[in-house]
């Protein structure tokens, strides 16, 4: 198959890693490019919305450009609903990802894997150089700069029957791909959550104190991969690192000296 250049495709799969010395499961994005076997890697604590956009957002900024059309299975981070064999209803998250950097989206038929064929290859192939043998890390932003090194170091293969390496291939990907915009992506998910008698709010699971005034207030929580932020009406009222394990309580001092 010839595939044209500033083409992408992304697929999420799983490995296990030696975290502070525990066995434990990540979830690996992967933004694979077809024209020049160009491959980035990322790990996270699991698949989810603002994992989702975080992948883009660095694999774009490590690519040096934007795809102008980006292949997908339909996973329900980016699919809402399926009306047709080509048609689907998307997330609001993924248009509002699509609309600030402007490409075209291919979502797979149904039980159609083959149709991104290319990143499922390149998936399995970063697997077993980058992460062989299980790598040993103090946290998941140590191993991403060791992944994002190993990608780098991968431009300099030759792919199979192809007379340059990936780095000189690259360079027709990036002349076809879209400019970077601007202003930077903020890769988040926002919902609404009540603060209770505590002055906690509840999100997946764990609770995060907001000042005493807020208790039994409805506040808008916004989540990235590294914090949650609890906005009430036009307010930033607390700030909280994200907790990525369960059932947690975060308990800032500052939020009840008032009571």
């Amino acid at each position: 198959m010839v595939h044209p250049a500033g083409e992408a495709q992304v697929d999420f799969g799983f490995a296990t890693v030696k975290l502070r010395g525990q066995p434990t499961k990540v979830a690996l994005f992967v933004m694979s490019l077809p024209h020049s076997d160009a491959v980035y890697m990322q790990a996270f604590p699991r698949e989810c919305t603002e994992v989702f956009l975080e992948g883009h957002r660095r694999a774009f900024q490590f690519f040096g450009g934007v795809a102008h059309r980006i292949a997908y299975d339909n996973t329900k981070t980016a699919v809402a609903a399926i009306l047709g064999s080509r048609t689907r209803q998307l997330t609001k998250e993924f248009l509002r990802l699509q609309s600030h950097y402007l490409f075209a989206s291919h979502f797979c038929l149904v039980r159609r894997p083959n149709e991104k064929g290319h990143v499922e290859r390149l998936l399995d192939y970063a697997r077993e150089n980058f992460l062989v043998p299980v790598p040993e890390v103090d946290s998941l932003e140590q191993l991403n700069e060791q992944l994002n090194a190993r990608c780098q170091q991968d431009l300099a293969e030759r792919p199979r029957g192809k007379s340059s390496t990936k780095a000189e291939l690259l360079r027709a990907d990036q002349a076809a791909f879209l400019a970077l915009p601007g202003r930077d992506f903020e890769a988040r998910r926002v919902t609404q959550a009540n603060a209770d008698s505590l002055s906690l709010v509840t999100f997946e699971t764990n609770h995060y104190s907001v000042p005493t005034k807020y208790a039994h207030r409805q506040l808008t929580v916004i989540a990235t991969v590294d914090e949650v932020r609890l906005v009430y009406e036009d307010r930033l009222v607390a700030q909280h690192r994200r907790c990525w394990e369960r059932n947690r309580e975060f308990f800032e001092p500052v939020h009840y000296l008032a009571l």
